[in-house]
């Protein structure tokens, strides 16, 4: 095993500046551009400025100092670097919305239907998801990648998919449109008395839907709260770009399938699921179900959310786009037809698209004053028919979620009050002096030790990720497009010391998409970089690259 000399707190005492002097350097070096932002500089000159966006690091301590880190080292193979600590819902509406960006941490959430491959192999990487406000907002594009990115869609047989799963892993490793850097082992704080039991899952901890709906209260206690470092964006189902906003609708929101704990599809608001043939697949839902609003749930409510989801959501549309036709075969029959065969379909096309209600929905956004797209519709008070009612939302200070008694799995949990932090640290207090029953993040390393052993009400919740860590680099823009200067950012990137230090050893090193815990799908021979700032220089030097007064310069023509 890789030794390493270095303590958590020598790197907490070096990053906690170097945010600040990073930005000071950078705009010492850029004379007030502003980063690289797409300047593409010609043969011989300076490599572009590259602006590495982060969390702040009250919102998540471990991007915010590994993107230190790893800056730390890019500046070492001669990048100007500018490291800009930002909002989450910054981050999420410059980076991930508008696509505006160098490089950005992020850490694509354990999600339940993302133990299916068909959302990390082709949601985020294949050529047909660049539309901004899609998931591929790194504009990665390699026609050899899409062929097995469709393959693994289109074959039933499941070796056959498995095969074309672990070729996207081996092009996406070689090429590094984002370099994967750690899986986390999610401990998340709760309060021991006020649960009988606590229920978790794999990638989501205690942010998991089975959280809400099969935790049990202790005896007497009929309010549950949930805190999260920040607060939700929207709750219009059209959107859905930000995980913690999903999270909270498909409380309020049912779908036809979930995913269950051990990631396994279990029938929802369907009763039965048929696959009549490759192209055909039928659901029959519930009989008798409701809206919120009293309003009868009906077949045509299944149609329309396919249709409508389909064709205004850039998000929900991407899981749905291989869908031909939708069309009822009876009172509570609905037939999804498919040109091609779509094997995720039932996971990842029944387990994602939010039912949501006619009656409400089709007159958006032609009957709203003021919104000429359903995205930008807040739907301000959500009618869903899912196993919690929407009661009310003071935006950053909660929002109120009731149980939906009359749902066919009604939640144990009658009350559920969602909290969002001003931080990480706020909400550890909040647990601490008992004012919040449980935490649906990851706590930070130090916090966990401290909580485990000092505080004896708190008790962590710990269950392993099959989320990732890792860098996005935008590939439309200099010198990301060049995969050279990918290969070299990524080998500087000093992964075992980000999970020995930062991380306090609480999560693997990663380098693919498809989590070592989700074993099936998981590729271990892929190329693997990280570790190595000396082979990251050879690379640049073999590219062309040159160094010149510790500025890194193109190559000549």
């Amino acid at each position: 095993m890789r030794k390493t000399t270095k303590t958590r707190r020598d790197v907490l005492r070096k990053t906690a500046g170097a945010g600040s002097a990073g930005i000071s350097l950078a705009l010492a070096g850029c004379g007030g551009s502003g980063g690289g932002n797409g300047g593409g500089g010609g043969a011989g000159d300076p490599v572009d400025p590259i602006e590495l966006i982060v969390t702040t690091q009250d919102y998540d301590p471990v991007r915010y100092e590994f993107g230190n880190l790893i800056a730390d080292n890019w500046r070492e193979l001669g990048f100007e670097v500018e490291v800009n600590p930002l909002a989450w819902n910054s981050i999420v509406d410059q980076a991930m919305t508008q696509q505006d960006f160098d490089a950005f941490t992020l850490n694509w959430a354990g999600r339940a239907e993302r133990l299916d491959p068909d959302v990390f192999s082709y949601s985020l990487h294949h050529s047909s998801q660049t539309d901004k406000g899609s998931y591929n907002h790194i504009n990665y594009v390699n026609s050899e990648y899409d062929e097995y990115a469709e393959t693994q869609r289109e074959t039933y047989d499941e070796e056959e998919r498995r095969e074309a799963v672990m070729k996207c892993q081996e092009i996406f490793a070689e090429d590094q449109p984002r370099t994967p850097i750690a899986n986390q082992t999610q401990a998340m704080p709760y309060l021991e008395d006020r649960f009988d039991e606590v229920v978790n899952m794999m990638g989501e901890g205690l942010m998991s839907f089975w959280t809400a709906v099969d935790s049990v209260p202790a005896d007497g206690v009929e309010q549950i709260s949930l805190g999260y470092p920040s607060d939700v964006n929207n709750l219009n189902p059209v959107d859905g770009a930000a995980t913690h906003d999903t999270q909270t609708m498909r409380l309020i929101y049912d779908k036809l399938v979930r995913i269950d704990r051990d990631g396994t599809t279990r029938n929802w608001l369907a009763e039965e699921i048929e696959e009549v043939d490759d192209t055909t697949i039928r659901a029959t839902i519930r009989e008798g179900e409701q809206w919120h609003d009293g309003e009868d749930l009906t077949i045509e409510d299944v149609k329309f959310s396919f249709d409508y989801l389909g064709e205004h959501s850039s998000v929900l549309g991407g899981f749905i786009d291989t869908l031909e036709s939708t069309e009822i075969v009876d009172d509570r029959t609905v037939e999804f037809s498919f040109e091609e065969p779509f094997a995720p379909f039932i996971p990842i096309g029944l387990g994602q698209v939010f039912i949501i209600p006619q009656h409400i929905w089709e007159g958006v956004p032609d009957d709203l004053d003021g919104v000429s797209e359903p995205v930008e519709w807040e739907n301000p008070e959500p009618v869903g028919s899912g196993p919690f009612k929407f009661v009310e939302w003071n935006r950053d200070e909660q929002m109120t979620l009731e149980a939906n008694e009359d749902h066919f799995n009604p939640p144990n949990i009658q009350e559920l009050i969602k909290v969002p932090g001003a931080d990480m640290q706020s909400l550890v207090r909040l647990v601490e002096d008992e004012s919040l029953d449980m935490i649906g993040w990851v706590a930070g390393p130090d916090t966990v030790n401290r909580l485990d052993s000092e505080v004896d009400h708190v008790g962590i919740s710990s269950i392993d990720s099959h989320g990732w860590y890792h860098i996005n680099y935008q590939l439309d823009r200099a010198p990301f497009d060049d995969v050279a200067v990918r290969h070299a950012l990524a080998d500087a990137i000093p992964k075992q010391d980000i999970v020995d230090i930062v991380m306090d050893g609480m999560a693997s090193v990663a380098h693919t998409f498809m989590a070592e815990v989700n074993e099936f799908w998981h590729n271990p021979d892929v190329m693997e970089f990280g570790d190595d700032i000396e082979g990251a220089q050879a690379t640049l030097e073999e590219a062309g690259y040159t160094l010149q007064n510790g500025r890194l310069y193109y190559p000549e023509e």
